[in-house]
């Protein structure tokens, strides 16, 4: 099954962006990102319509309208390269977006131009372009006569990918939440459903273990020499290993297991698609200051490595602040924040139209803000696998 968000991404050559960036008076870099945030974000809309029955016959409306004449992912340079058919793919695409944002549609707009840098007018029309080729995407991936219940199940497959594509703060608008809210949903459905029959057994448990300790203690009462339990052993922690990983071209990394560099190598060298999110270890910065600890420079270091080892990945970095001060001014640390990390890698030789950045601030919070641990975790820098 193709992922759907790189479906679209993908079928748009530099070329194409080139020329959009003409159109809509926008740099190429900056259409790019929109891009990439407006394809996850009509997804996720489709995911949340196609809830319902109902909604997921609403969307096979919208994408018989998006292919009727052919599908539009086909069709794209014809479309793309002559002034006519493109202003139509707009004008339908207008249409298909509000349709499938609406009330929402005012919201994704302004988040999509603040997060590109772009006016809005140019993220309206970046949704526009990109609302028939999510639908085309859609119909691709039905084939044949597409139902509602395969539409249900073809993006329910594909939530996972959608909402790691989302930038930060695009997920509660369709009441989806992030990545990591997905996360802490599975784990929670998991717990009351796979866990369910442990819970039911659990009483009887606890009450055998109290009448086993009743039967022993009694048996003791009675013992003239109590024996003193043999003393603890000592027990020397083991040493963090590291494991040496072979990247393209020959180059090798010494990274230990469970860190970003470990995951961010495991993860480009497996078939895995993209968008994927890690979050930085080791990665910390002076208090109140977008001033990287001289401690962080070697998780940079690698993760540098890794990216020259991988020329066509595109990434993403994400600052994040707790709730903790003026939100104005966390929203300017975790946007300086996110910038340093990307001066850190271009200075390693990252060609900086690689990576794009975004400071979230304290919005989209994985932990309990009320706790000093939850507070920590919150201040958090992530990084996006865009394209592999």
């Amino acid at each position: 099954m193709s992922n759907l968000v790189q479906t679209v991404i993908g079928a748009l050559s530099p070329d194409m962006i080139g020329k959009l960036s003409s159109v809509f008076g926008e740099s190429s870099g900056s259409v790019s990102k929109g891009l990439s945030a407006a394809t996850p974000a009509l997804l996720a809309a489709a995911l949340q319509q196609s809830s319902t029955t109902s909604g997921a016959n609403g969307l096979l409306s919208l994408i018989g309208q998006a292919a009727g004449g052919g599908n539009p992912l086909d069709r794209l340079p014809a479309l793309l390269g002559d002034d006519t058919a493109r202003a139509g793919l707009l004008s339908q695409g207008k249409t298909l977006s509000d349709s499938l944002l609406g009330a929402n549609s005012g919201s994704v707009t302004n988040t999509l131009a603040s997060f590109a840098g772009i006016k809005a007018g140019a993220a309206t029309q970046l949704l526009s372009l990109a609302a028939p080729l999510v639908l085309g995407a859609i119909a691709k991936s039905l084939g044949g006569t597409p139902t509602a219940s395969g539409v249900q199940s073809l993006l329910s497959d594909q939530r996972a990918s959608i909402l790691g594509a989302l930038p930060p703060g695009l997920g509660s608008l369709f009441g989806l939440g992030g990545a990591a809210q997905t996360a802490r949903t599975a784990a929670t459905t998991a717990a009351a459903t796979g866990g369910g029959g442990f819970m039911k057994i659990l009483p009887w448990l606890i009450a055998a273990a109290v009448v086993l300790a009743l039967i022993f203690g009694l048996r003791n009462c009675g013992s003239k020499r109590v024996e003193a339990p043999p003393p603890a052993a000592s027990v020397t922690p083991a040493p963090v290993t590291s494991e040496t990983l072979t990247l393209p071209g020959g180059a090798t990394i010494s990274v230990a297991p469970g860190s970003i560099g470990y995951g961010v190598a495991k993860f480009l060298d497996s078939n895995e698609a993209a968008p994927k999110t890690f979050v930085f270890d080791n990665l910390n910065f002076d208090t109140a200051s977008n001033t990287l600890t001289p401690e962080s420079k070697p998780t940079v270091d690698t993760l540098a490595a890794i990216l020259k080892a991988y020329p066509n990945v595109r990434t993403r970095v994400v600052g994040y602040t707790d709730n903790q001060g003026d939100p104005a001014a966390n929203k300017t640390l975790s946007d300086g924040r996110a910038a340093t990390v990307k001066t850190e890698l271009v200075a390693r030789g990252i060609a900086g139209q690689r990576i794009e950045t975004a400071g979230m601030g304290e919005a989209d919070p994985i932990a309990d803000n009320a706790t000093e641990d939850g507070r920590a975790k919150n201040r958090r820098t992530e990084l996006v696998i865009v394209r592999k």
